[in-house]
C-alpha cells in the first residue's frame, strides 16, 4: 500500500476516534490540556506564541488564546494565502476575525508577522510518543515550521490521538512536545 493510502486510512480512523469523544469528556480534557500547557517553561518564557484557531472537535484553543493574551504573550495565528501557503498574523481580538479558507477564523486585513516566534502550538490528527505527526494532508504546518526552525513545536491532542506508528515522508516534521489531557510527552 502506498504511503498516501496509508495516511488516508489513518486520517479517517483518527477523525473517528476524536469525533467519538463525549462532549463532557472533551470539555474536561481541554481544561487539563490548557493547564498542562500553561505550566510549561517554554510557554512561561515565551514572548510570542503561534497558535492554531481550533475548529470542530480539535482541542479548543479559543480560551487558551485568551489566557495567553492575559499573560501578555504576543499571539500570532495562521492565515492561509490562496490555499497554498500559511503565514502568521498578529491576533488582537476575536471581533476582527472572519471565517477564511478551510472554514478557519482568521483576519481579512493583515500583514505577515515578521518577528520570530518562540513556540508554535500545532494541531494534528495523530501523534506518536517520539513526536511524529499526521495532519490533514496539506502540509501547511510542516512548511511553516521548516521556515521557522527556532520555534519550539508543541502539539495539543487528546489521548485517543496517540498512536504507535505514523507513516511519514521526508517533509513531515516532528514535534518537540505533545500535551494530552493525561500527560506531557517530551519527544
Amino acid at each position: 500500500m502506498l504511503i498516501t493510502e496509508q495516511k488516508a486510512l489513518m486520517r479517517t480512523r483518527l477523525k473517528q476516534n476524536r469525533r467519538a469523544l463525549p462532549e463532557e469528556q472533551r470539555l474536561a480534557s481541554n481544561q487539563a490540556i490548557h493547564t498542562r500547557l500553561l505550566d510549561q517553561i517554554d510557554i512561561k518564557q515565551a514572548g510570542s506564541v503561534f497558535c492554531y484557531i481550533s475548529t470542530g472537535d480539535e482541542v479548543n484553543t479559543h480560551p487558551l488564546i485568551d489566557q495567553l493574551v492575559q499573560l501578555d504573550k504576543t499571539v500570532v495565528i495562521p492565515k492561509i494565502i490562496d490555499g497554498e501557503k500559511m503565514i502568521a498574523v498578529l491576533f488582537n481580538n476575536w471581533r476582527e476575525l472572519r471565517v477564511g479558507q478551510l472554514g478557519i477564523l482568521t483576519l481579512d486585513e493583515y500583514s505577515e508577522w515578521q518577528s520570530g516566534v518562540d513556540v508554535c502550538i500545532t494541531p494534528g490528527l495523530g501523534f506518536t510518543v517520539d513526536g511524529k505527526r499526521i495532519g490533514f494532508g496539506k502540509g501547511y504546518y510542516d512548511k511553516w515550521l521548516a521556515a521557522n526552525p527556532s520555534a519550539s513545536r508543541v502539539a495539543l491532542c487528546y489521548e485517543c490521538q496517540i498512536v504507535d506508528a505514523i507513516p511519514i515522508t521526508e517533509t513531515d516534521l516532528s514535534m518537540d512536545k505533545i500535551i494530552t489531557e493525561k500527560r506531557l510527552i517530551s519527544c
